[in-house]
């Protein structure tokens, strides 16, 4: 595992690099960098070039599979250096990358997408059954998941918000 990865800040939001909202989590965290972690993506260059030109000026956005960042985690050059915001956009990728080994201390979610069968447990982040259970499963592995859509708003956890289910 790559002990010097310097993951300042993970985060699920389907919007990924989102205006001003990541605008204030880089700040917050003061991150020099964004790596999103997700397998679809990384194949579709069009709609990544868009997510790399959202970012703000000075931050590098990289797009890599789950295998991709497996096999980087090793490579202290990839995760090491600047500080980086991670970010999934579904629960799924970030499953996927904690069973393929990377890991982070906490994990925020910041924004699903509210698809039928969802509730809304926090501001406008909507949650089912089994994405709850997925989290579960993250945070028994040892991230704390926590429930903030921006820098200052309250922050729940995921008892908190599993008990609104």
């Amino acid at each position: 595992m790559g002990m010097s990865a310097n993951i300042v800040h993970a985060r699920v939001d389907y919007r990924l690099i989102h205006g001003q909202v990541i605008t204030k989590w880089l700040k917050q965290c003061d991150a020099k960098r964004i790596v999103i972690i997700d397998d679809k993506l990384s194949k579709d260059e069009f709609l990544g070039s868009v997510y790399k030109m959202a970012a703000p000026t000075g931050i590098k956005a990289d797009i890599i599979s789950v295998d991709e960042a497996q096999r980087r985690w090793a490579d202290d050059d990839f995760y090491g250096g600047a500080p980086v915001l991670l970010l999934f956009k579904t629960v799924d990728m970030a499953v996927a990358a904690v069973q393929a080994g990377v890991s982070f201390t906490k994990l925020q979610i910041g924004g699903l997408e509210n698809k039928p069968g969802r509730k809304i447990v926090h501001n406008q982040i909507s949650l089912d059954k089994a994405d709850a259970e997925k989290l579960a499963g993250i945070e028994a592995s040892g991230s704390e998941i926590n429930f903030q859509t921006i820098p200052g708003e309250e922050v729940e956890s995921l008892a908190q918000v599993s008990a609104k289910l």
